[in-house]
């Protein structure tokens, strides 16, 4: 219940009062309308009852002027001030009257008002000292609004503190400010309105008019402004001082001067406030309303407050970054590092499938290139073996015949690309152009499964040791393709290696050897094919065709690598997708892929995958970018908006990249990068303390 005090007012005055006797209805009070049941206290100029109605069946609080003020003009002209205040007044944070008037019978003014049950924000301010600024803008606010309608009404209070301020629990348990206690307010006539609001308005001459002995002081001493010291007159800004020195203490436990009378008069003269242990901001804020010049104070409370809101929220930002952001600092480095291993962990492709198909775009995207004019196919068709039919172990020397022949007309090399049987053995014509052209002659062979390997037994042991004395390598290479687990050849070999570790070269590999200029250093084994090259514009010549070429246009075959081979498409076994470029198809011979092999070779490897490391870790230099921004901003949006954009710049920019220089940037690992960086932020956010927020 809320007890409202008034220190000015002697016991003895007390003792006088009409109505102090036992509870109970009061004959001639009133009409016998109210059971006065409890004596709450006093307030103001009168004594105030919990008084029940007898009709209505509900409680009031209800004020009458005490016997000692009834015979003064001045109190009977407070008392009605008051009551014609909170009449004129209807606001949810202000006391509400339901009753004015003068008892008939006892001629004793009596205000009805609305039962406070509570405490005032004195007695919480004595239970709890300084207030958490949380819990105290709420009040303040509700505090301001309260006064500003007042004034908006034409009201002066002039005599705000914490013990006129009820606080009554709502339905959710939250408590709601009642601003009560008008006995010193001051009202304006409304066609006034304007000049009440300035500052330093000349008050009515009467000293009647002024509701207090000439020299007395209106107000409490430790709220009261300045300016009503000096003996001017109150104005707006005097209530809004009133409100400041109420924030004042409500955020440091007690008033800004405190001791003797003189002390705390002379303090609001003359002294600035002792600074409370607040932010900067948040005290710099505190003191609009503190200043000793009514003009320099906020026009309104409401203003006040907001401004100090904002400045606590400010401060409770800077406050949250001092301690936060080293430690999401922090966190942020984890999650790039965790990311960073995590893009490392990855297969080389990333997200292969995905990863693929990006490669496969940008290969197609690209404009064809044309084929090395130097590779010659000769092609052992499906139209050569029509015309003749012996078997392929019975040709080694019409072979031999005409490797010696491409050699003659100036070729610069002989590939084969078949399986040769171990029936070669016997023919001297072949051993001999093997031996004549060790290191120009390319001979396939085959490691199948088991790791046996088929092809070497063309050559018998006498040639193979004839070669050796002639310190030439063996003339194979191995033709073994790798498919991609979607059927696509998209690699090729420059060397295997067998169970001892040795490397031997691919068919491709030692087949370019011929025509580049220097050799190839190779560090790692597998090597992009260059499906750009249109292998359909390869020059070809069929077998059956090659002895008249020879004899008509030997020049043909000056200075070029000749490979040898089967082109069967129309066979399943001899049809192998690759890749489409522009104006290509997607399968091609086992030749013309080898052919293609060759010619990346020869031009140098022109398609390369670039180094993953560099990538990476600036991927995981923005992953940490990233969660840092998103452990630090209230919207994640942005982040992951900003984000996706990035990750499309990067993967539009690899087309052009890889057109200028060939290089194929990973796409879809440093993008699971970024994205895990992303999600653990995310993540950690919802376990992390909330991030505050500032309105400015």
């Amino acid at each position: 219940m809320t007890v409202f005090r008034q220190t000015s007012a002697s016991a003895a005055e007390t003792a006088r009062e009409p109505v102090s006797g036992a509870a109970g209805t009061t004959p001639g009070l009133l009409g016998g309308r109210y059971r006065l049941e409890e004596r709450l206290g006093e307030g103001g100029l009168g004594v105030v009852w919990r008084a029940r109605h007898l009709g209505l069946q509900r409680d009031f609080a209800l004020k009458v002027l005490r016997t000692a003020a009834l015979h003064n003009p001045r109190s009977l002209a407070r008392f009605q001030r008051e009551a014609e205040a909170l009449g004129r007044l209807r606001h949810p944070n202000v006391v509400e009257v339901t009753d004015f008037g003068v008892d008939a019978d006892t001629s004793v003014p009596y205000l009805v008002m609305e039962l406070l049950p509570g405490q005032t924000l004195a007695d919480l301010l004595r239970e709890t000292g300084p207030l958490p600024a949380a819990r105290a803008l709420p009040l303040l606010e509700e505090l301001a609004a309260a006064v500003d309608a007042a004034h908006g009404q034409g009201i002066l209070h002039r005599d705000l503190k914490p013990g006129n301020v009820a606080l009554v629990t709502n339905g959710t348990g939250e408590p709601v400010v009642k601003v009560f206690d008008f006995g010193l307010a001051e009202i304006a006539d409304p066609s006034r309105a304007e000049a009440f609001c300035e500052v330093g308005e000349a008050e009515e001459a009467a000293p009647e008019h002024r509701l207090t002995r000439t020299g007395a002081l209106l107000g409490t001493p430790l709220y009261v402004a300045p300016e009503v010291i000096r003996g001017a007159i109150a104005s707006r800004a005097s209530d809004i001082y009133a409100v400041g020195v109420i924030a004042y203490e409500m955020l440091a436990g007690r008033p800004p001067f405190e001791g003797p009378m003189e002390d705390v008069l002379a303090g609001h003269l003359r002294l600035e406030p002792p600074a409370p242990p607040l932010a900067t901001v948040v005290w710099q804020a505190l003191c609009r309303p503190l200043q000793k010049d009514p003009a320099r104070r906020p026009q309104t409370a409401g203003g006040f407050v907001r401004h100090l809101r904002q400045a606590v929220e400010r401060a409770e930002v800077a406050r949250w970054h001092r301690v936060e952001l080293p430690r999401r600092a922090g966190l942020a480095t984890t999650v790039a590092t965790v990311a960073l291993a995590a893009g490392l962990l990855l297969p080389p492709g990333g997200v292969t499938p995905l990863e693929r198909r990006l490669d496969d775009l940008r290969m197609e995207t690209a404009p064809p290139r044309a084929p090395d004019p130097r590779i010659l196919l000769v092609t052992i068709d499906e139209s050569s073996l029509r015309t003749d039919a012996a078997a392929l172990g019975d040709r080694a020397d019409e072979v031999a015949k005409s490797v010696a022949a491409l050699f003659a007309a100036g070729a610069r090399g002989v590939a084969v690309d078949l399986l040769l049987p171990a029936r070669w053995q016997r023919s001297h014509a072949f051993a001999e152009v093997v031996l004549r052209h060790p290191d120009t002659v390319t001979l396939a062979a085959f490691s199948g499964p088991g790791g046996k390997v088929v092809g070497t037994e063309c050559l018998s042991d006498l040639t193979t040791a004839a070669l050796v004395l002639q310190r030439s390598s063996a003339p194979f290479g191995f033709v073994n393709l790798e498919e991609d687990a979607d059927g696509m050849i998209r690699t090729g070999r420059l060397f295997f290696r067998d169970e001892a570790g040795e490397r031997h070269p691919s068919w491709a590999a030692r087949a370019a050897s011929v025509l580049r200029a220097s050799p190839l250093a190779p560090t790692e084994p597998a090597f992009r094919i260059d499906h750009r090259i249109d292998g359909h514009l390869y020059e070809q010549i069929s077998w059956l065709d090659l002895p008249a070429t020879l004899e008509k246009e030997p020049q043909r075959f000056r200075g070029r690598l000749v490979l040898v081979g089967g082109d069967f498409p129309s066979s399943g076994d001899d049809a192998h997708r690759v890749p489409m470029s522009l104006g290509s198809i997607g399968a091609v011979s086992s030749l013309t892929l080898q052919a293609l092999q060759v010619d990346t070779i020869i031009a140098g490897l022109p398609v390369r995958e670039a180094p993953r490391s560099p990538i990476l870790l600036l991927a995981a230099l923005a992953a940490g970018g990233a969660a840092l921004i998103v452990l630090l901003r209230r919207r994640a949006v942005r982040v992951a908006v900003g984000l996706l954009a990035a990750g499309s710049l990067y993967t539009a920019i690899s087309l052009p990249v890889f057109l200028e220089t060939g290089l194929l940037l990973p796409i879809t690992s440093p993008c699971v990068v970024v994205a895990f960086g992303l999600v653990a932020a995310l993540a950690l956010r919802r376990v992390l303390a909330p991030i505050p927020t500032s309105r400015r």
